[in-house]
């Protein structure tokens, strides 16, 4: 089991010698991370000379729990993101897109370490231990790009790594970390700190913000004050205006980076990993924007649509940046969220089973289900990549999911996509217009504690538990997965059912698919038994959450 999920990088053909390299407090081995000499020549699609040599710039914006129809280029029509839509049809835009889980942590984890749910070191939220983390033994893409020449930084939410842990940011690769790492203590937008590699960073003006009261979704009222002019105004602290809005620090972080890469005397390539929080919930905004002029609309709707925009402004400064410092022709963009449709979850309505949509934004997709299970609407996310010098702008319908950012990233950075064993394959073939080139997957393995799912060719596969039928359905026909053609193609539920049951291994503390909630209560009595609970930090001195108060 271990050998399987720990399996670093294998020799394809030539014996190399392997590298010891210490990053953080961590020592891995790049044996097999092969040059590929000539790659950077062909990425030019228009056949530019300049910069022939240099690797390209990496940036990768993922977005937090974003809908599926929020951004315009995917279909919103009661606002505009005229940033990032201008990447997306200048850019390569995938539109059956996978995250590898159906919420926040391992969709994370899987895509920084290209693994699936079925093997890797982060498979849910939380685990029997509680808020479980990436392991020194995973090797992440951050690290394979350091040890390619990059200067790595990450800034926004990391989620799978508490601090004091093995799995914090600066000690998987990244050379400068801002923000938050826990993932609960990121469900605020006025926090009492951030970090900044090892250390706080705090924030005493926002000392008396009421957290508490801002998960209250009862009649979908809204819990925050704008005054005239569009602003957010938190009467409960000392100076109302004068709070730190978290994603405004993460934008100037995000921004002093590039700034410190432009300016350093060594010009190294760059990969940032700006995991913003927007739009994730409870709604909070420090500026409504133009959503102030739509009085009649639900404010707790008019907030998700500004915390959008604010993402896509930040984009266009981002771009803006990069183009006045003669980088942007140099620099691929990677956009995509973390899972499927979730706001509904951030009001009265709330998410399972039905995940309705929300009636003025329709922003949900044209999916079932949504955040927290393995079927089409948790998974399905906006997924493009854009370097109009490099690639040129094409619609491309072939399944591809999150963890193909790891062998891509490798590739582009001039490395063997092959050498380390990964769940992923490298778009960069799809990316050059040279589909040839590109294997495909045979089947995506989707997991989350008893579900799993399966995409396989035009195919998804569905079972709730161990003891369910599989369910069958014609995605690219019936995305609302209306009609189960399980009866009428045996063969092809038989093969997903073999998937299902060999796509995972055990462990200790997650609930596998092979087990029942039973089982699973036993881990967590056995985390209790052996003293292996983890530490719970919640956001700004907040005693629970409204699901743990459930329980």
């Amino acid at each position: 089991m271990e050998n399987l999920r720990r399996a670093r990088y294998g020799l394809t053909g030539l014996i190399m010698k392997v590298n010891k390299m210490s990053i953080g407090m961590k020592t891995y081995s790049l044996r097999g991370m092969l040059p590929l000499v000539s790659l950077f020549t062909p990425l030019f699609a228009n056949g530019q000379e300049a910069h022939k040599t240099e690797k390209p710039n990496i940036i990768f914006v993922l977005a937090d729990d974003m809908s599926y129809r929020d951004l315009s280029c995917y279909g919103q029509q009661r606002y505009r993101t005229p940033h990032l839509d201008s990447l997306a049809m200048q850019g390569v835009r995938f539109s059956q897109a996978y995250a590898a889980a159906p919420e926040s942590a391992p969709s994370r984890c899987c895509m920084l370490t290209g693994l699936h749910t079925g093997h890797s070191s982060v498979r849910m939220n939380s685990s029997a231990r509680g808020q479980d983390n990436i392991l020194d033994s995973d090797v992440t893409v951050a690290e394979v790009l350091k040890e390619a020449g990059y200067h790595t930084a990450f800034v926004g939410k990391w989620g799978i790594g508490l601090q004091g842990t093995e799995g914090v940011p600066y000690k998987q690769g990244f050379d400068y970390c801002f923000g938050f790492y826990d993932q609960t203590e990121a469900h605020t937008y006025i926090p009492d700190y951030l970090y900044e590699n090892d250390r706080k960073v705090m924030y005493p003006q926002n000392k008396g913000f009421e957290m508490a009261r801002r998960y209250d979704y009862k009649g979908n009222k809204a819990q925050n004050t704008y005054d005239k002019d569009g602003r957010l105004y938190i009467s409960e602290l000392k100076d109302p205006y004068g709070y730190a809005y978290s994603e405004n620090e993460m934008e100037k972080a995000a921004m002093n980076f590039l700034k410190r890469q432009t300016e350093a005397k060594d010009k190294s390539p760059f990969f940032l990993y700006y995991a913003t929080q927007l739009p994730h919930g409870p709604v909070i905004v420090d500026e409504l924007g133009e959503m102030k002029d739509h009085p009649e609309v639900n404010q707790l709707s008019r907030e998700w649509a500004a915390m959008v925009m604010k993402l896509d402004s930040f984009v266009g400064k981002l771009v803006a940046y990069l183009k006045q410092t003669g980088q942007y022709e140099n620099t691929i963009i990677f956009f995509a969220s973390d899972n499927g449709y979730s706001m509904c979850g951030y009001t009265e309505r709330g998410n399972g089973p039905h995940w309705p949509d929300d009636p003025w934004l329709k922003n949900k997709g044209p999916f079932r289900g949504g955040k927290f299970t393995a079927q089409e609407g948790g998974l399905r996310v906006p997924f493009f990549v854009s370097c109009p010098s490099k690639f040129k702008p094409e619609v491309i319908s072939t399944p591809v999911w999150l963890p193909d950012f790891f062998p891509t990233a490798a590739e582009i950075a001039g490395l063997d996509p092959h050498a380390r064993r990964t769940d992923g394959i490298s778009l960069l073939p799809l990316l050059k217009g040279e589909k040839e080139n590109y294997t495909g997957h045979k089947y995506l393995y989707f997991s989350r504690g008893k579900e799993q799912g399966v995409r396989m060719g035009a195919f998804s596969a569905y079972r709730a538990d161990k003891n369910s039928p599989v369910e069958l359905y014609l995605t690219e026909e019936d995305t609302y997965w209306e009609r189960d053609l399980a009866f009428n193609y045996p063969e092809i539920v038989k093969e997903a059912i073999r998937i299902m049951d060999s796509s995972f291994t055990p462990h200790p503390w997650y609930w596998t698919p092979d087990e029942t909630f039973a089982d699973y209560q036993k881990k967590v009595k056995r985390a209790k038994e052996t003293g292996n609970i983890l530490p719970v930090y919640r956001p700004n001195g907040i005693k629970s959450f409204p699901w743990e108060k459930k329980k």
